[in-house]
């Protein structure tokens, strides 16, 4: 799927083996077999208490990538556990603390979460024939989409997907993306007439705008990205492999709706992913702000 930039019912739907990233690493590494990648489905999704919705869900999107039938037996149980997760309002819940950076307090939820549950239904929707699948796909793209949502934060820019639902905003760049993509994949299904898909349209392009226009806020000196925008002690700036994510899906986001804004900033972050110097600063103020923010350290609980 390669967008051209506009949203409309003629768009042609996402093609069902594809998603904006690759992530068929995420089913590769659990096992040789699709016997061996059930299997740790079954633990990841054991205890409902320790159950990590994206990365499940993940999981059913690298199978969904890796194009064999035979991971369609995955696709169709991590399928499964979102029907079975999901509640009445659409929401996918974590049920165990944050356990670092951020406080928040079960049960909270995740627009990453959403957003990716979303793009994996509307796959698996085709893959597996179940059209009904577009209807569930609407409804976890719900929370998504409502302004008083805690996963949407507005900005004077525009809404901000929340990865973190952290008050004030914690703004993850990365979180932010893949967010936006879940509207993106829903706007092009099927079933683009359906007022949810509209709406999804109309949500994506404002938070396409508005990550045009905030994208600056992310530079740092040297040419790197921050993690978040969250009001930390010391700035949290990306690791190497989130910077490298960073460069990723602007790169991908400018592929669905050009903005010269992403273009600039993509070209720059790319220049320093491959400079010793910004990367070697980048580490040591990361070291820095971990002392200061313990990355398995339990924050106090959310007021």
């Amino acid at each position: 799927m390669r967008g051209s930039g506009a949203l409309s019912g003629a768009d042609a739907a996402p093609d069902p083996a594809d998603y904006h990233v690759d992530l068929r690493e995420n089913a590769l590494r659990a096992g040789a077999t699709p016997e061996a990648r059930l299997e740790l489905l079954a633990r990841l999704t054991s205890d409902a208490t320790r159950a990590n919705p994206v990365s499940i869900i993940q999981l059913g999107l690298g199978a969904v990538q890796l194009r064999d039938p035979a991971q369609l037996p995955l696709v169709a149980a991590v399928v499964a556990w979102i029907e079975r997760t999901v509640d009445e309002q659409g929401r996918l819940a974590y049920r165990f603390p944050m356990p670092h950076t951020f406080a928040l307090d079960p049960p909270w939820y995740s627009s990453l979460a959403q957003g990716e549950a979303v793009s994996l239904l509307v796959r698996a929707a085709p893959t597996l024939d179940r059209r009904d699948l577009f209807e569930l796909a609407e409804r976890i793209a719900e929370p998504l989409l409502a302004p008083d949502s805690p996963l949407v934060a507005s900005t004077p820019e525009g809404p901000v997907l929340q990865e973190y639902p952290t008050d004030p905003p914690s703004h993850v760049l990365n979180g932010w993306l893949f967010s936006l993509w879940g509207l993106y994949d829903l706007a092009r299904a099927v079933r683009p007439s359906t007022p949810a898909a509209a709406a999804a349209a109309d949500a994506y392009a404002a938070g396409a705008s508005a990550l045009g226009s905030r994208i600056h806020r992310y530079r740092t000196a040297l040419h790197w990205s921050l993690y978040d925008l969250y009001p930390h002690p010391l700035p949290n700036v990306a690791s190497p492999f989130y910077h490298r994510l960073h460069v990723e899906q602007l790169l991908r986001q400018q592929e669905l709706l050009p903005d010269a804004r992403l273009a600039v900033v993509a070209a720059e972050w790319a220049r320093a992913a491959h400079a010793p110097a910004p990367g070697a600063v980048a580490l040591v103020r990361k070291a820095a702000f971990r002392v200061r923010r313990p990355r398995w350290h339990r924050l106090a609980p959310t007021a």
